[in-house]
């Protein structure tokens, strides 16, 4: 019996043409093209980075020919400059880099679209294809009013499969195109994140700046006289200290030195946990100048705040004076509270349970170490530089004749 199915292969036909415009190719820019093209701040990032580069080799000149309080407010005023235009240069990166962003995301959502309406449209050319080709070939073949009518609708059919195949090719490849978009746009996320934080250490940066200059002024008493008796004074300590530590030995990196008690903690300024670590981000290094900083850490601790080290004293430069910052001021800051060094008498101040920091004379150079108890000269101390320098005798490395700069802490 004949299928009643007429104009079946015009209708086919009319299906492959409808399949092909169902499924388009349409040029899709990739997420990595969107993100190269001009973009608008290019110029302005480019000038300000050339103007970056003309501060910092000034700000090098300048640093280095640096011998008086006119100077060091250069300098100052110098690196403000330098870091509001690298604040402006990052918040063009950071508008930049949220444009790429805005047309990655038009770019995923324009592709998701299409990827959308194609799938229903192919989904839509099979069903028609299936519904056309219920019956075996061989049945059509009987059941059509010529031989020529059933290949032609066989041609037809084959054509509509034929090009569902290249559609189902071309979603994949959109697919692929649009993971790879995603995948861009996390990159750029990832990258905006960075940016601001980036943006908000500039901006810290910038603050510190201005109140350097402002603690500079008020140090020095805005007098060149006062500024080349402190800057000579702290030379001269922190050349004392390099000289202390060369002579004393050298100043290599020692392992497993922290110790706590019931007393607090012990620490070594030679630790391999923070030796290496520049002094304020000056050219002077934990491990050969921070006797100080780490007798302050070990001190702190006595009075409860465990958590404090040398790195935490180091961290912030506030605790460092504005005309060198490698001199670490009497009064510093630190988990929550301000310790300040006060002048003391040795025994009065061990009899009341508190520690001592004082400076001696030895090896050629200074250093500063924590008295922790004893009387006439007979004294347990905390050594930050000696390995295992925890509760031994100060005599057995320093003469009572060789101390100098006796202080307690107050802690507030």
């Amino acid at each position: 019996m004949r299928m009643n199915r007429p104009g079946f292969g015009a209708a086919v036909l009319f299906a492959v043409a409808l399949a092909s415009v169902a499924v388009p190719s349409p040029r899709v820019v990739s997420a990595d093209a969107a993100a190269s093209q001009p973009d608008a701040r290019a110029a302005e990032i480019a000038q300000l980075n050339q103007k970056i580069a003309q501060y910092q080799a000034e700000l090098l000149k300048a640093d280095a020919d640096k011998k008086t309080l006119q100077d060091a407010i250069n300098v100052l005023t110098l690196q403000r400059k330098t870091i509001e235009t690298q604040v402006s240069a990052t918040q063009a990166q950071i508008s930049a880099t949220q444009a790429q962003i805005a047309r990655i995301g038009s770019g995923i959502a324009a592709t998701q679209d299409r990827i959308g309406a194609n799938q229903a449209a192919l989904a839509s050319d099979v069903r028609s294809l299936a519904r056309n080709d219920e019956q075996p070939l061989i049945v059509q073949l009987f059941s059509s009013g010529s031989l020529s009518e059933t290949w032609t609708d066989a041609d037809a059919m084959l054509q509509v499969q034929t090009a569902i195949q290249a559609n189902v090719r071309s979603l994949r490849e959109q697919k692929t195109m649009l993971a790879a978009s995603q995948s861009a746009s996390e990159r750029k996320k990832a990258e905006l994140t960075s940016q601001k934080d980036t943006l908000a250490s500039q901006e810290q940066s910038l603050t510190r700046t201005a109140k350097t200059k402002t603690r500079l002024l008020v140090e020095t008493k805005a007098q060149e006289a006062t500024y080349q008796k402190l800057l000579a004074s702290a030379k001269a300590q922190l050349a004392s200290f390099s000289a202390f530590s060369v002579n004393a030995g050298g100043s290599g990196l020692l392992s497993n030195q922290t110790s706590c008690d019931a007393w607090g903690c012990y620490y070594n300024q030679r630790d391999s946990a923070w030796g290496n670590m520049p002094l304020n981000g000056t050219k002077y290094m934990l491990k050969s100048d921070g006797c100080l900083v780490t007798s302050m850490a070990m001190v702190l601790t006595h009075y409860g705040h465990r958590s404090v080290t040398p790195v935490s004293i180091n961290a912030n430069p506030d605790n460092f004076a504005a005309y060198y910052p490698a001199y670490l001021l009497y009064t510093i800051y630190v988990d929550g509270v301000s310790a300040t060094r006060k002048t003391a008498a040795i025994d009065a101040t061990l009899a009341q349970g508190d520690p001592v920091v004082v400076g001696v004379r030895a090896y050629g150079g200074t250093h500063f170490v924590v008295l922790t108890s004893g009387r006439g000269g007979d004294y347990l101390m905390r050594d930050p530089y000696i390995p295992n320098g925890k509760d031994i005798s100060f005599t057995a490395h320093y003469t009572v004749r060789s101390i100098f700069g006796i202080t307690k802490v107050v802690v507030q």
